[in-house]
């Protein structure tokens, strides 16, 4: 979850555009979101479209376009370079305002800095692959100690076991690991001998 201080560092900008006399306001915000000082530049469509990146600067046509042409809400999800070094998730989101013949003459908008809530999502789903991953590794692990307790066999040979009948049986490493895992603890009253058995029905679930 994105805290109060994380958000402070985000930038929410607000923009509009005179269609009748093309020109466009920013606020002390959008400058910065930009990286530039309050009015230090003139406000143009193409300087706000040369800090999008160019594999979204289409998204942003597209979204200003909509809104020109009907009015209605627009958002697009755009990166936004800054400065060479910065660059910042933008989720710019607006309307139009239509004159007495219905036409649109205003475009407005904010341009809403997302960048540490798609940082934070970022680590948080590689958190759970990491996770995820550790715990396919230790299915693995666990499966490979039981095949060289069973066969007396080394860690590398009970590697290559588990990727050959990982093959033959067409399922995947991680899962052939953890049946074998799950196959492997000796139920009270059933006696040991009977592990091979049952790893050998998970080696070769088409035996007779």
């Amino acid at each position: 979850m994105v805290s109060e201080d994380d958000r402070a560092d985000e930038i929410t900008g607000v923009f509009l555009h005179r269609l009748p006399e093309d020109t466009w306001w920013w606020s002390d915000e959008m400058f910065r979101l930009l990286g530039h000082d309050p009015d230090a530049v003139t406000p143009t469509a193409k300087l706000l479209r040369g800090h999008v990146h160019s594999e979204d600067q289409a998204r942003l046509d597209s979204a200003l376009e909509h809104g020109r042409t009907t009015g209605l809400p627009f958002s697009c999800y755009i990166r936004v370079v800054g400065t060479p070094d910065e660059e910042r998730s933008v989720v710019l989101v607006g309307d139009g305002r239509t004159g007495d013949d219905g036409e649109v003459v205003v475009l407005r908008g904010f341009a809403v800095d997302v960048t540490t809530s798609v940082r934070q999502e970022a680590r948080r789903t590689a958190d759970s692959d990491i996770d995820r991953a550790r715990a396919s590794q230790e299915d693995i692990d666990l499966a490979r100690g039981v095949l060289m307790a069973l066969y007396g066999i080394d860690a590398d040979i009970a590697m290559r076991v588990l990727r050959r009948h990982s093959q033959y049986a067409n399922v995947k490493l991680r899962t052939l690991a953890q049946s074998v895992r799950e196959a492997a603890p000796t139920a009270p009253g059933r006696p040991q001998h009977d592990l091979h058995q049952r790893i050998s029905a998970v080696l070769y679930p088409d035996r007779d």
